[in-house]
């Protein structure tokens, strides 16, 4: 059995398209046809649907997908391991982050990671964190994710095809301006955020929920201004009467120059975990093996802003 036609198999399967297939392995689309209909005659069965301009996986070709990704991801991985034998002189490691590590984390990470080996090829993207999962569990485009959750959050995750770890803790801080009145309190009551706008990066955050599960209080919608990102969010608290609430990571520059004030909110801690999700029974190449090392170490270094549990030592 050829690899090529495993291949052409699973980028029919995601793309739905011959052609797009085609375009994919650098071949004709009469020869992704061919390798698909060997593939099918192989098997005896039709692993296709042609409906229109579109093909479908088949029943019997929605069982037989997670057998051929298996098998290609592991000849992939092989091929990979032998050129990384070398000192780690070839490879690839592909990251995929929420907005909060992604922006605020992994950047240090991989810069400290490329300058110990500028040889290792960096794919690092960033997505909602319901995304990441997602792209985890359904896909093999990314080796690693890593997302910010509260941790009643994550419970619905752990009956997916992932392993979910816990990394790290992730403070969040309620932030306004220099000038705003908590900014000279020592700590606000819950009641107090009833009465200001509060600014959000995205409709989707999970925060909300969050200080609700935690608090009971449910913020008015009409007191909810969407902005867009986490820069823009900074930009409007130091602008405005309002507040957020981020990570202590997004916002530890603008808390060191003072044009942000963290507030503490009376008789809760408000915080996250950054967590770390792959796929079950992944086998990590040795540049991936290299990077999770990477980040303990930098965790973990003196003087260093992150203290990381000791279990997450298990990944690699």
């Amino acid at each position: 059995m050829n690899i090529d036609i495993l291949k052409t198999f699973l980028s029919v399967a995601r793309t739905r398209s011959f052609t797009k297939a085609a375009e994919e392995n650098f071949c004709t689309q009469s020869t992704a046809s061919l390798r698909v209909k060997s593939l099918e005659d192989h098997f005896g069965l039709r692993l296709f649907d042609r409906i229109g301009k579109a093909v479908y996986l088949t029943n019997v070709g929605q069982h037989l997908l997670p057998h051929i990704e298996l098998v290609v991801d592991t000849f992939e991985q092989t091929g990979e391991l032998v050129l990384q034998l070398r000192k780690l002189s070839h490879g690839k490691i592909s990251i995929i982050s929420s907005h909060t590590p992604g922006n605020y984390l992994i950047p240090k990470i991989l810069i400290d990671f490329h300058r110990r080996y500028p040889d290792i090829t960096i794919c690092s993207q960033i997505a909602y964190a319901k995304n990441v999962i997602k792209q985890i569990d359904k896909t093999n485009q990314f080796d690693l994710g890593v997302i910010s959750q509260p941790e009643k959050t994550i419970d619905k995750y752990r009956l997916m095809t992932i392993e979910i770890n816990e990394f790290t803790k992730d403070p969040l801080v309620i932030i306004v301006n220099e000038k705003h009145p908590w900014a000279k309190k020592r700590e606000i009551e819950i009641s107090d955020l009833m009465d200001k706008s509060i600014f959000l990066s995205n409709q989707e955050t999970s925060l909300m929920a969050y200080l609700y599960d935690l608090t009971g209080l449910k913020i008015s919608e009409k007191k909810k201004v969407i902005i867009g990102s986490l820069e823009s969010v900074k930009k409007a608290v130091q602008f405005s009467d309002g507040f957020s609430i981020l990570s202590g990571f997004a916002v530890r520059e603008e808390l060191g120059s003072g044009v942000l004030k963290k507030v503490k909110l009376k008789d809760y801690d408000l915080k996250r975990k950054i967590y770390l999700v792959s796929k079950k029974n992944k086998i990590f190449s040795p540049a991936m093996q290299s990077f999770l090392n990477n980040m303990i170490q930098w965790v973990e270094k003196p003087g260093g802003d992150l203290k990381i549990r000791t279990s997450a030592k298990d990944l690699i």
